[in-house]
């Protein structure tokens, strides 16, 4: 592959687009560094003034907003009709919004913004001590389920026009039947605080037997679960021990008493050991792969006196269930098994952790000693731990009494509480103002939701997202439009388009924010980058990072390098998501790696080829557009078309192969600062 020369990079970057670390304007190049004069004052108490504030040009400003709700290049029109009016960009938000790119990047905001992410199935070990157990495709896709089934709800919330609040005190839930299966489960099987396990299904009948059987063929699910008849739970297994199974396991059928893992196992594809068989397999799973995509809007509710609860394995009532009937409280986004698998408990934090970070979602701040709003009462305080005049008392007289709602809820294990000595203790609410007893778990809920702090909260989250960098909350801009939001009764398409249309995420005129530390210039991070790359050049899943168990070569070998690119994440006790702004070699290697790839799939591949070298000027022209975002009248468009043109001459010259040559200018333009960069 030709390679492309570094006065060529070079040039891309004093195209008026800056470095990527550090904050500038794109309508002005970067000036050389001045040898400041004498003075008698040492340099690091003198006071340097900051900058004078340089507005972001309209096409910068434009490809910025739509690449961020989209990942998809601006056009000519779309810059010449917010040229002409500034205006006319709140309605190309609106029509943004109603594409299926938005609804994609916004479910990846909002599973990092409800810590929903970052698990894997050893995480569930205290809500599910026998593990997740099935075949290693549906486990996959089960961890697939768990981390979108909130994103979903929230999405599914906003596109039925319901305010953003109810995300924190929701009891319906996005669901597919094998996550509801799981659901139900791990509301069968109970752990107290000091581990000791309850099967409920064995506290009704402590006899609990069934079966697995692999021949007669399939045995109908309404004669597995009938009481009265001869198949009474016994299951049709499609395949056979394996041959090399010893013998006490190729008995047929395999009898399983006084216990359900087991049965969840089977239902997820696993067949295990029993009485004297002690060999497992693997096997096809219960739910078809079509259902764990069959997602539905399920409510949750506790069961009413004499009620008995949803059963795991009655898999034709979770395939058609809206209601599930629970022991164990679900409500909003801090009581789902991801979140729990995310914040695990013991019996020294005694949910401190978890209360902590509820707060940090929900309300965008954390727990210290500069909360001055006093507990109308401290009786779950921890004296032992944090009594009067111990220097963990400021944080934890109000911590404790609010961390007791989710004590008086849950076990350790995060199953519901029957313990009466914490179920009598009641909490206390009292942060940011607010101070008021807790009846249960769903008035935490409500208190969250109804805190005057939301509203700030979230506007901070979508602007840190979209500028890697937080706003300033007392920048009258920033109060503004957090207050559009709250008028709007939490509408979130209300705050995305008040808040990507502001000069906030523009830069197109002087804040407060701007004013303070300019207009930030970062790197793209992973799922901006890989979505933008996607989108623009019609590859699904270029990164391989989506939630697809089957990858392409392609996708397999981009996945790897993707993994390097900083990706938004979050950590216990931070109150901002963890998110990478500069570029170092890691990144500048994985990029253009990355962008080496692709080249191969859009260069004289597939039918009719993205790109042919039989016609490079058209090739590059896209590039440009394209991959770089820039349009046809941006200052920057002409001298980047005559880069990549002289590019292409010059490793022609040197004797590459004219379908080389292309694809290192393709490289080279991938590598662009706009091409992964935010906010050029």
């Amino acid at each position: 592959m030709a390679r492309w020369h570094r006065p060529l990079t070079a040039s891309l970057l004093g195209l008026g687009l800056c470095t990527l670390a550090v904050s500038c304007s794109d309508s002005a190049p970067v000036p050389e560094p001045e040898i400041p004069p004498p003075s008698d004052v040492p340099p690091s108490m003198e006071e340097v003034p900051p900058p004078a504030f340089s507005p972001a040009s309209v096409p910068s400003a434009v490809a910025k907003v739509k690449n961020l709700l989209t990942g998809q290049a601006a056009t000519a029109r779309e810059v010449e009709s917010v040229a002409a009016d500034p205006r006319a960009l709140r309605d190309l938000i609106d029509t943004w919004m109603a594409t299926p790119e938005f609804r994609d990047k916004m479910l990846g905001f909002f599973m990092n913004a409800f810590q929903q992410n970052q698990i894997t199935a050893a995480d569930l070990v205290d809500q599910l001590p026998t593990g997740l157990r099935g075949n290693s495709t549906t486990v996959a896709r089960l961890m697939v389920n768990l981390r979108e089934s909130f994103p979903r709800t929230v999405w599914q919330l906003v596109s039925e026009g319901r305010p953003l609040t109810e995300a924190i005190s929701t009891r319906r839930f996005m669901m597919t039947p094998p996550l509801a299966a799981l659901y139900a489960y791990l509301d069968n099987r109970h752990i107290n605080d000091r581990g000791g396990v309850l099967d409920r299904t064995l506290q009704l009948d402590p006899q609990f037997t069934f079966r697995l059987t692999w021949s007669g063929g399939p045995i109908p699910l309404s004669e597995t679960l009938n009481p009265s008849h001869a198949n009474y739970m016994k299951w049709f297994v499609p395949t056979p021990p394996p041959a090399m199974h010893a013998p006490p396991c190729q008995e047929d059928p395999r009898v399983f008493t006084r216990t359900t893992a087991q049965l969840l196992s089977y239902l997820f594809g696993l067949v295990e050991n029993s009485g004297q068989c002690q060999q497992s397999y693997t096997t096809t799973a219960q739910f078809a792969d079509t259902e764990f995509d069959a997602w539905r809007m399920v409510r949750i509710r506790r069961p009413g006196p004499g009620e008995q609860p949803t059963r795991f394995y009655d898999l034709d009532a979770l395939r058609k269930a809206n209601e599930l009937v629970l022991r164990v409280p679900r409500v909003g986004f801090f009581t789902t098994p991801a979140f729990f698998a995310n914040w695990p408990t013991n019996s020294s934090n005694q949910a401190r952790v978890t209360m902590n970070q509820t707060l940090i979602v929900a309300l965008g701040k954390s727990f210290d000693d500069t909360n001055n709003t006093v507990p109308i009462t401290e009786t779950a305080l921890d004296g032992e731990h944090a009594g009067p005049g111990t220097s963990c008392y400021g944080c934890h007289r109000t911590l404790d009494p609010m961390r007791q709602t989710f004590r008086q809820a849950f076990t350790l294990f995060y199953h519901e509480q029957l313990d009466v000595t914490q179920n009598l203790v009641p909490g206390v609410f009292a942060f940011g103002g607010v101070s008021k007893p807790l009846a249960d778990i769903y008035d935490l809920a409500e208190t969250l939701a109804a805190h005057p702090r939301f509203a700030v909260a979230w506007t901070q989250k979508l602007c840190q997202w979209a500028n890697s960098a937080p706003c300033l909350e007392d920048d009258p801009e920033f109060l503004r439009v957090a207050e559009a939001f709250s008028q709007s009764k939490y509408d979130f398409k209300t705050l995305v388009r008040e808040l990507f249309s502001s000069p906030l995420i523009t830069g197109l005129a002087p804040t407060k924010t701007a004013e303070a530390g300019g207009i930030g210039v970062s790197i793209a991070r992973r799922e901006q980058l890989c979505a933008s790359l996607s989108n623009r050049l019609g590859l699904p899943d270029v990164c391989g990072i989506g939630p697809a168990l089957t990858l392409t070569p392609n996708q397999q070998r981009a996945r790897v390098l993707a993994s390097v690119i900083p990706a938004d994440g979050y950590s216990r006790g931070a109150e901002a998501a963890t998110v990478s702004t500069d570029p170092n070699l890691f990144f500048r290697a994985s990029t253009e790696n990355l962008c080496r790839i692709i080249a191969d799939q859009v260069i004289n591949a597939g039918t009719p080829p993205r790109y042919t070298s039989s016609r490079p000027q058209e090739a590059i022209a896209d590039f440009v557009q394209t991959v770089m975002g820039l349009t046809p009248r941006d200052e920057r468009a002409a001298p980047a078309r005559q880069i990549l043109t002289e590019h292409f001459d010059e490793a022609v010259r040197s004797g590459r192969t004219a379908a080389d040559a292309l694809k290192s200018t393709f490289i080279l333009a991938c590598l662009a600062p706009s091409s992964i960069a935010s906010g050029l």
